[in-house]
């Protein structure tokens, strides 16, 4: 539906690149169960699609962003180092921008991420693990921002 890889390809893509240098991007869709319940699960599909078209444009074409559950997408960003996070945030704010603009009929949504590099410090061996972490971090947080993994979250307005 979306156009994006989805989670078996993510499962392979992961599996591809263990050994190289990324960063591990985890996104959830904010209260994505009230957008179908309020607009309908056809509106409901319209943004899920939004999503998954910024993400493509935002990402470079070796990266590789990615359906991997309902409301839960993934981007494997390749040859990705820690010193990339500001381009990384730059990034995920324009995203987060893109879906807060309503001009398109669409409502707005936020989104809940967590991110994590394969240089990160104190890591575990599990990127996914990690970038998890950092993902649930924002959620128990309020939502609507990002974190890395190690570091504290940051609401997508603060940067």
């Amino acid at each position: 539906m979306t156009g994006l890889y989805n989670r078996g390809a993510f499962d392979k893509l992961r599996e591809e690149f263990r050994d190289r240098p990324i960063a591990l991007v985890l996104i959830d869709v904010d209260l994505f169960k009230e957008v179908n319940d309020t607009w309908g699960h056809e509106t409901g599909d319209q943004v899920l699609k939004k999503v998954a078209s910024l993400l493509d444009r935002n990402f470079r074409f070796t990266d590789y962003p990615c359906r991997i559950g309902g409301d839960e997408f993934a981007v494997i960003m390749t040859d990705a180092r820690s010193d990339m996070k500001d381009l990384v945030r730059r990034k995920l704010r324009h995203i987060s921008e893109g879906l807060r603009n309503t001009s398109d009929g669409l409502p707005a949504v936020t989104l809940s991420i967590g991110a994590a590099f394969s240089d990160r410090q104190n890591g575990t061996d599990d990127i996914f693990k990690d970038a998890d972490r950092a993902l649930y971090a924002v959620k128990t947080h309020g939502r609507d921002a990002c974190e890395f993994y190690g570091e504290s979250y940051m609401k997508f307005d603060a940067f």
